[in-house]
């Protein structure tokens, strides 16, 4: 019976994690956190960790089989402990930069990023989509959010700071996000999901672009951080304002598209996941992939979802326990380029 200590796990997310493990009767959950208080609150095991005071560390990890982080780190001080120990270790932190240094430890365990909606799921779905082509020159992510979920603090603030980037690039783009929403203007946003792809599929061209059920308020919104780019007293104005209640839906659409050849044609290859709730899929994303883990069906060493993870058995999974539906149309013609 694998212990599986989740960092985090009384959390939005990570409490949500705990539950889908706990479901099966072979995993033994423990969920940890600065507050013993609210770890005892759950139904599960609770211990004490800081992850910023490692003395906190051996405690927690005492015999656990398997890590998982469910909340944003910057450095990687504590994956490097649990690296050390052999221990296997899944990360839900969507940071870009935070990747960049877990790439380069050098570990014997296995270790899996990218989990969650975006990155996570769209990895899997560029996978699957650029699977179905001789070549890949370029793939296009699309993630449309729903204004009336819980998107929680650390995900308005980051969004709301990368519409006010002003080196963000103004890279636009019409996307199709299916029957429910249809053609929307989507607008680049710095998700790390494009980032991980460019380094593990070189040469290949990728791009992230989001907008919000509301195409009104998706254009309010960039039309703001555009104008006022830097301003920080603007910023922090419409990030208190993104916090109110909304009329909007919980659904969450990704569309993505591999352009490239096959067979010596131009085409491209679609793949969407239409889903409700971004929280409940990267808590399912992140489950599913401890079970990969504990199946022994990952590599050891640094990897991100799209590489060690099959895209085919998340998706099923998904649909079977009601997050959401994938679809992989046929092949088409590209028409640009």
């Amino acid at each position: 019976m694998p212990d599986i200590l989740i960092v985090g796990g009384y959390g939005a997310v990570g409490s949500q994690i705990a539950k889908m493990l706990a479901a099966k009767p072979e995993n033994r959950v423990i969920v940890a956190g600065r507050s013993m208080a609210k770890g005892q609150a759950t139904r599960f095991k609770a211990r004490v960790i800081d992850l910023r005071a490692p003395d906190t560390w051996g405690a927690a990890l005492e015999d656990v089989d398997l890590v998982v982080v469910s909340i944003d780190q910057t450095d990687t001080n504590f994956a490097s402990e649990v690296a050390r120990r052999r221990i296997g270790y899944i990360d839900v932190t969507a940071g870009d930069a935070f990747f960049r240094k877990v790439e380069a430890l050098s570990v014997s365990s296995p270790v899996v990023l990218s989990l969650g909606l975006a990155p996570g799921l769209s990895n899997l779905l560029a996978a699957a989509a650029s699977k179905e082509l001789d070549d890949v020159s370029s793939i296009e992510i699309g993630i449309l959010m729903g204004t009336g979920d819980d998107h929680g603090a650390a995900a308005i603030a980051w969004s709301t700071h990368n519409m006010f980037d002003p080196l963000a690039p103004r890279d636009d783009s019409l996307i199709d996000f299916g029957p429910d929403f249809g053609r929307r203007t989507a607008y680049f946003m710095n998700f790390a999901d494009q980032h991980a792809l460019a380094r593990t599929m070189p040469g290949v061209r990728t791009v992230t672009r989001v907008t919000y059920d509301s195409a009104l308020l998706s254009g309010l919104l960039f039309w703001l951080g555009r104008t006022f780019a830097g301003n920080a007293t603007m910023e922090k104005l419409v990030e208190r304002v993104s916090h109110m209640p909304t009329f909007g839906s919980d659904k969450c659409v990704l569309s993505v598209t591999a352009h490239g050849t096959r067979e010596g044609r131009n085409v491209a290859q679609d793949a969407f996941f239409f889903g409700r709730r971004e929280a409940a899929v990267t808590a399912a994303v992140a489950a599913l992939a401890v079970e990969e883990v504990l199946a022994d069906r990952v590599t050891q060493g640094v990897n991100h979802s799209h590489q060690v993870i099959d895209g085919p058995t998340i998706f099923a999974a998904l649909e079977r326990l009601g997050h959401g539906r994938v679809h992989i149309p046929e092949l088409r013609p590209r028409l640009e380029i």
